[in-house]
């Protein structure tokens, strides 16, 4: 439950006309929210006063008739109104109960002094999270940066939705301090494929997987001011969060959503234009010896302003001596089969060296995440391969993911003075090519 609504069931909560379900709510909110605890206390005091003030004076004839016309006007008024509004339930249900008409009475008196008009609706509603919601309904384009604390460089993101609010196309450029050991990576996505450059290992990879469709939505959500304002509201609805807003009568100054959950030290700060209802600025905090500390901060430009097709895809844009793995237009790995993971990823990498053995670069790049065969000659031939010694055994790596494995491997080489010698490889990596199409094939990937 937000102000908004707390305001709008004030009135009923202290006549007692709630549902058992709806007082758990205003309850729970009054108890996190100071400003509607004490409008609380203000309206039941007034209430008790002038219920008091009533019971102490004698009937007269004349209050007779006063009371009786304004319970008479606001029934016309309810008979004349198009619709039955919760409002309009509620002050049929005060009218038919057992107080007496002075309390009746008082009830309009603080209806009016509260502002609460319960019969026309003309008196606009106190902000709040469903208005920024309402505001994304149209949006179709959006251009985001994440700021990390401490880090000068953003997370940007370029996203377009579809009119249900789907995301069609996204484009993510991710700076090295995100993962220093790959890099800085741009990656372009839709529900048919993905693509991803390695700037400075200058790899090229064509994919679609689970895995990889999971972590887009994540951070679609973190990005999508929507999404982001909806799991909040929920949050709040469930009780996990305490919610402050503050309104500032300058229009030009931006509306403020306090959110604070009640079970884990953090905190954030949304920023609103008034003028639009759009989110202009967040800041994500944790709490620390009572102190906000800033994790990060997530700025939104360019709402609705068309984006580019050319965007969303960056083949155009990678150089020309790029290495290509492309793991969506062919069948890469080797199946699993009835092998256990480890008995797979030991036969991958095997079958590897074997294929460096026989020449067969396009099968070894088949199982080296799917690089060209050429790719694979200007790596490897150089090695010589001319026979395998051992493989195995296959101890699990999890850093790569959970059906990722380390590999050992020892095999003879050739020197191009026709020396024969013994090479240990390890740490091959092997893993299951967990792509939408092919998800039971193996193959290496990484360094060997």
């Amino acid at each position: 439950m937000n102000c908004t609504e707390c305001k709008e069931l004030m009135t009923a909560y202290v006549e007692g006309l709630l549902a058992e379900s709806e007082k758990q709510l205003m309850e729970s909110h009054l108890a996190d929210c100071p400003p509607c605890r004490a409008e609380m206390t203000e309206l039941t005091a007034l209430r008790d006063r002038l219920t008091a003030n009533a019971r102490a004076l004698e009937p007269s004839d004349l209050e007779d008739k006063v009371l009786n016309r304004i319970i008479r006007e606001q029934n016309l008024k309810l008979k004349q109104a198009d619709g039955i509004n919760r409002q309009l339930q509620l002050w049929r249900t005060i009218m038919k109960s057992r107080i007496s008409k002075f309390a009746a009475a008082a009830v309009v008196i603080v209806a009016a002094i509260l502002s609460i008009n319960l019969i026309d609706k003309s008196v606009p509603a106190a902000f709040g999270i469903e208005q920024v919601i309402a505001a994304y309904n149209d949006i179709r384009f959006l251009h985001v940066k994440q700021f990390k604390a401490n880090q000068e460089e953003p997370l940007e993101f370029w996203i377009k939705s579809d009119e249900q609010g789907g995301i069609t196309n996204a484009r993510y450029y991710l700076p090295e301090h995100v993962s220093p050991e790959d890099g800085a990576k741009l990656i372009t996505w839709n529900p048919e494929k993905a693509e991803l450059w390695f700037k400075r290992k200058n790899g090229y990879l064509i994919f679609q997987s689970k895995r990889i469709e999971g972590w887009m939505q994540s951070l679609l959500e973190q990005s999508q001011p929507k999404l982001v304002m909806k799991k909040l509201l929920e949050a709040q609805k469930a009780g996990t969060v305490s919610v402050d807003i503050q309104e500032p009568r300058e229009k030009q100054k931006p509306i403020t959503i306090i959110a604070t959950y009640k079970t884990k030290p953090k905190k954030e700060i949304y920023y609103i234009n008034q003028a639009t209802d759009l989110i202009t600025c967040i800041e994500f905090c944790h709490i620390e010896n009572n102190q906000d500390v800033l994790d990060s901060t997530t700025e939104y430009y360019d709402y609705n302003v068309p984006i580019d097709e050319k965007m969303f895809s960056i083949k155009d844009e990678i150089p020309e001596d790029v290495t290509v793995a492309d793991q969506l237009n062919q069948l890469i790995g080797i199946p699993q089969d009835d092998m256990t993971e480890e008995e797979a990823a030991v036969e991958t990498v095997r079958q590897f060296f074997q294929a460096l053995i026989d020449k067969d670069y396009q099968k070894a790049g088949l199982i080296y995440s799917g690089v060209s065969g050429e790719k694979v000659k200007e790596y490897f031939g150089r090695l010589n391969v001319t026979r395998i010694i051992s493989v195995g055994p296959a101890v699990p790596y999890p850093k790569c993911g959970p059906h990722s494995f380390s590999v050992f491997c020892e095999a003879e080489l050739i020197t191009a003075e026709d020396q024969k010698y013994i090479r240990k490889f390890g740490s091959v990596k092997a893993r299951c090519g967990d792509d939408e199409m092919h998800p039971d094939r193996w193959i290496i990937h990484g360094g060997i």
